[in-house]
């Protein structure tokens, strides 16, 4: 994955994290993916957009620390989903 950007917000009392990327096998399309963040920083949601179109994708153990690590790196903690 190669990302380009990251931002926070918040919406309803809910912190979402925007990071924009591409995957490396389809270079020309740019896709979103949005992480709902709980109070305790955890990602309660992982949640992949293409033209504003839920993907329904399935982020990998490898991508998910991919995306927190970028995410850390422009001053956002977060950490992936607790288990149960």
């Amino acid at each position: 994955m190669i990302m380009d950007y990251c931002e926070q917000e918040i919406l309803e009392e809910m912190v979402q994290v925007h990071i924009g990327l591409q995957f490396e096998d389809e270079p020309d399309s740019l896709y979103v993916a949005q992480l709902a963040v709980g109070d305790d920083g955890y990602v309660t949601e992982w949640k992949l957009f293409f033209n504003g179109f839920d993907c329904k994708y399935t982020f990998r153990p490898d991508e998910i620390e991919a995306l927190i690590h970028y995410a850390s790196e422009h001053g956002i903690v977060i950490q992936a989903l607790k288990s149960s």
